[in-house]
């Protein structure tokens, strides 16, 4: 590997990486790997590739969370309209120099939930891989900004966020699917359980297709092996003994997803 960039980004210090074998190239930002492409920009996490399949029904799609770019770039060469939201304008820059994502995708810089409430454009979609150092997903996806996302789909709309977590007593995902499912609107999760600090992606699509929806979801399971598929859960009423966590069926760092800070889980 040879390091063929140097940035200074919001969370700290970004180096590009090149490898000088495949030609894959990582976007390393601080300790946290925002991106890992083939040299045709080409996501190498399955999560993103799963966030595609997930997002090829619809034609006009937002996406809150840029890194390398990778997602916008797969999706605009299957013919979809693609806007990325960013709150660092050096992540945009990254992409298109050194990832491929084409120039003419409209690129905002923006704290996504400040976007989120001034825009009044919809979209049939919206992607979320957002993330870092200090980052609570609890917190930030309060039930205002889910609220917020929900509103700015369009009817029949989908939306998929991306999220990681440290064990599976972190109820994080659950109360984002719940705040996120609404009268119009049904919560899914995909997850990977027994792994620690590992990538969750929470969904939801419209009622008025559940069984279309239920095999729309399996289909998306099969692309990870490891995942499972389930709706989203009211939390534990207590929090659980250190005895009676589960067992890991894997305990490294995942290096392939966006690190965030891990809110404390409250009993509720």
């Amino acid at each position: 590997m040879k390091v063929i960039g140097h940035f200074q980004g919001v969370l700290g210090q970004i180096a590009i990486w090149e490898s000088e074998t495949s030609g894959d190239r990582l976007y390393r930002e601080g300790e946290i790997f925002q991106s890992q492409s083939s040299p045709s920009g080409e996501s190498r996490f399955p999560y993103v590739q799963m966030v595609r399949r997930f997002l090829e029904p619809t034609k006009n799609i937002l996406l809150l969370g840029c890194g390398g770019g990778n997602l916008a770039t797969m999706l605009v060469r299957s013919g979809k309209r693609v806007v990325v939201v960013d709150c660092n304008p050096t992540s945009f820059e990254i992409a298109q120099n050194y990832f491929g994502m084409p120039k003419e995708i409209p690129c905002v810089t923006a704290d996504f939930r400040e976007f989120l409430l001034e825009t009044t454009e919809t979209f049939d979609g919206i992607g979320i891989d957002v993330g870092g150092p200090g980052f609570c997903y609890e917190e930030q996806f309060d039930a205002a900004t889910c609220r917020s996302i929900v509103d700015r789909l369009n009817p029949g709309g989908r939306t998929i966020i991306n999220m990681l977590v440290a064990t599976d007593f972190d109820s994080a995902p659950d109360k984002i699917g719940m705040r996120l499912s609404t009268d119009m609107t049904r919560g899914w999760i995909l997850d990977q359980p027994g792994e620690l600090n590992r990538n969750v992606l929470i969904a939801t699509l419209p009622k008025v297709r559940g069984p279309a929806n239920k095999r729309h979801m399996s289909e998306l399971r099969q692309l990870g092996p490891l995942w499972d598929l389930r709706r989203p859960r009211p939390p534990l009423p207590t929090a659980p003994s250190p005895s009676t966590y589960p067992v890991v069926r894997d305990g490294r760092n995942n290096p392939q997803s966006r690190s965030g800070r891990i809110c404390p889980q409250q009993a509720s």
